[in-house]
């Protein structure tokens, strides 16, 4: 599976402890290797948007037969936010 990764995400994801970085870039790895991975979860009110926890982050991506593409990553606090101002 093809995979995309925003400009906003990578950006986020160069500013993370480099303990953080190495664990996040496994599951996205995970992700794009797997249809399915098991942390997943659905994000309601968004079409084929998911995330997936990393502690005390998360991975937000939108998932389709074709690709993967990262949307955010950040701190659970500030990603839904963020996910808000992004699909308004």
């Amino acid at each position: 599976m093809k995979l995309r990764i925003s400009g906003r995400a990578e950006k986020e994801l160069k500013k993370l402890p480099k303990i953080d970085q190495i664990a996040i870039a496994r599951k996205i790895r995970l992700i794009q290797y797997s249809f399915v991975v098991p942390e997943e979860s659905k994000l309601r009110g968004y079409k084929n948007i998911f995330r997936v926890r990393i502690g005390q982050y998360r991975i937000v991506f939108r998932k389709t037969v074709e690709e993967v593409y990262i949307v955010l990553i950040g701190h659970r606090k500030d990603v839904y936010r963020l996910l808000n101002q992004l699909f308004q």
